[in-house]
């Protein structure tokens, strides 16, 4: 959402709290205590929307992060025994192939990354190199946990940009929400008024917790 939307809804929070501290003075009025009500339990979905996408996205962005540290961790133990073997076949490609340090690696962006990953696990399952890896002891299924983790990688890198896209989706949706809760808000501010003539104390701090206090230093505003 954008800045203003953002300052809506802390206004909205400052308004479910004030009629939340004063429910029964609220009350007085059946109606305005109903439309109080209303208002609260749409804030409250409104608040859940913004923070289950914001957790998602980072769960998500952990999971990628762990994947790439276990690939980072794992692929030495392939790429060291591959440039002996290289040099043993005199294979020149395959040493080019498997000849990259850890910082090469780490500087590769998430795509390149998997790519890279690729083609040194399909240069250890050529038919030639197979016998000699195992020369050093590292069968097929010895391999196993760098393709689980190369798996895992992929799956886990492109999901915290689909989730961001998504997030802008959701976001769309958030501010249709929050469209919502300021229309009940504006019946609230209509049933309100009649404590001009019950309770004009509930009604001035009701007035100041409906202002708009904008983040860019231009003070308090009605919304």
């Amino acid at each position: 959402m954008n800045q203003f939307k953002e300052d809506q809804l802390v206004m909205c929070g400052q308004v479910v709290d004030y009629v939340t501290e004063n429910k029964a003075a609220v009350a007085v009025s059946e109606v305005a205590g109903e439309q109080a009500a209303e208002i609260a339990a749409l804030y409250e979905q409104v608040q859940g929307a913004r923070g289950g996408t914001a957790k998602r996205t980072q769960e998500l962005t952990e999971d990628a992060k762990t994947a790439r540290t276990t690939l980072l961790e794992l692929l030495p133990a392939l790429l060291g025994p591959l440039s002996r073997i290289a040099a043993r076949l005199q294979d020149n490609d395959l040493l080019a192939s498997v000849t990259l340090t850890s910082k090469q690696l780490r500087k590769l962006r998430p795509l390149a990354f998997i790519g890279v990953v690729q083609a040194v696990l399909d240069s250890a399952a050529r038919p030639a190199v197979v016998p000699e890896l195992a020369k050093q002891g590292l069968q097929p299924a010895t391999l196993q946990p760098l393709r689980d983790a190369l798996a895992a990688f992929t799956v886990a890198a492109p999901a915290p940009r689909k989730t961001i896209n998504q997030r802008v989706v959701a976001g769309a949706a958030l501010e249709d929400l929050l469209d919502e809760l300021m229309d009940e808000m504006r019946q609230l501010d209509e049933d309100m008024k009649a404590f001009k003539l019950l309770n004009k104390e509930l009604y001035k701090g009701y007035r100041q917790a409906r202002k708009l206090v904008t983040t860019g230093g231009n003070g308090a505003t009605e919304a």
